[in-house]
């Protein structure tokens, strides 16, 4: 169970509806899932997190495989099950192997990757364990993906951390008839 009752939208006024609305929109959901309607308690921060999520989803400078091969590294990282389960599926249809996928699950990558992929396996866990990017592997990812291309893995990597983040201390379910694949 959440820490914080989730937040209908009838509960917020005229801005905070504007936000859920928007929420909602920007993933093309009927409503807005759990984990959003507890951040929305603080209805404006939820919003700038969640309009950032977008920009970082929709319009990143990443092709889409690396760009969900990213989000399910972070979630195993954080071992979250929200969004593993969700991104998992999104990173197999965007044309990451079955192979990579269940290596990041089991904790083998980067060893299960290759090139690029392996480059920004190294990536996320040296940010999230080591609170650090070597240069070497800086480098790696930028000569890859370019300037836009290195800052959106860095905001994809900080963005999805501090969802992660907020999981563990509101603790949201997954929604109804979800279960987690992680």
């Amino acid at each position: 169970m959440a820490r914080v009752p989730y937040v209908a939208r009838e509960e917020l006024d005229a801005g905070g509806q504007a936000i859920y609305d928007r929420i909602r929109e920007d993933r093309g959901a009927a409503e807005v899932g759990l984990q959003f309607r507890a951040l929305l308690h603080s209805p404006e921060a939820a919003g700038h997190l969640t309009s950032m999520g977008a920009t970082l989803r929709f319009k990143s400078a990443m092709p889409e495989d690396l760009k969900e091969l990213a989000i399910i590294l972070v979630a195993r990282e954080w071992d979250s099950g929200i969004e593993w389960t969700g991104h998992a599926v999104a990173a197999a249809r965007a044309g990451v192997s079955d192979e990579a996928i269940e290596g990041i699950r089991t904790g083998q990558a980067p060893g299960c990757l290759e090139g690029v992929q392996a480059d920004i396996a190294r990536f996320v866990q040296q940010m999230i364990r080591e609170k650090d990017v070597s240069d070497e592997n800086f480098e790696a990812v930028r000569a890859a993906l370019g300037d836009r291309g290195a800052v959106d893995l860095t905001m994809t990597v900080s963005y999805y951390t501090a969802l992660a983040l907020a999981q563990i201390a509101l603790r949201p379910e997954m929604g109804e008839g979800r279960v987690s694949t992680l």
